[in-house]
């Protein structure tokens, strides 16, 4: 249930970053299009900025989940059988309680922020802005338990349900 859970997840994590980076981009290619035309338009800084933040924060939870993360896997490459699903487990681990710190401390700092105004369109809350941090923590731990879950059918000796779908193997 869990794995299905976190496909879904998946693909809307991926989808909003594809929304985000586009945003980035069509605020760039105004913002160049505006100083060549000598037009002031001051909310395409912002804009991009803060698209381009979620889109990558929404990025590494893909990554996350695909388990692309940053890793060194020289350990695990010389490893196989149960000493490597182990260390698959223990990887697995230390992500999941990374991604529970980012969650925790993303949730203290949109509250900190939430009510703080963007400075070229202050009807914005800077809440919004931050939300991707505790959003990437939250989908984090999710497919890290997926990851975790997996392994441990791995280790028992029953068929692992998509454990391996990049990076870490």
């Amino acid at each position: 249930m869990i794995a299905k859970l976190s496909k879904e997840i998946q693909k809307l994590q991926l989808g909003v970053g594809v929304v985000c980076i586009s945003i980035f981009f069509i605020a760039i290619v105004i913002q160049v299009f505006c100083r060549y035309a000598g037009i002031m338009v001051t909310w395409t800084g912002e804009v991009s900025e803060y698209a381009f933040t979620w889109a990558v924060f929404m990025g590494a939870g893909v990554m996350a989940y695909e388990n692309q993360h940053f890793a060194f896997t020289s350990v695990l490459d010389k490893l196989s059988g149960k000493n490597k699903i182990i260390l698959k487990i223990f990887i697995s681990i230390m992500v999941l309680l990374f991604s529970v710190a980012i969650l925790y401390y993303g949730v203290i700092i949109t509250k900190k922020f939430w009510n703080y105004k963007w400075i070229s369109l202050p009807e914005v809350k800077m809440g919004y802005t931050w939300l991707c941090v505790p959003l990437l923590g939250f989908t984090s731990t999710v497919y890290s338990i997926d990851h975790i879950m997996g392994h441990i059918r791995e280790l028992m000796g029953k068929e692992a349900t998509k454990v391996e779908r990049g990076g870490v193997k």
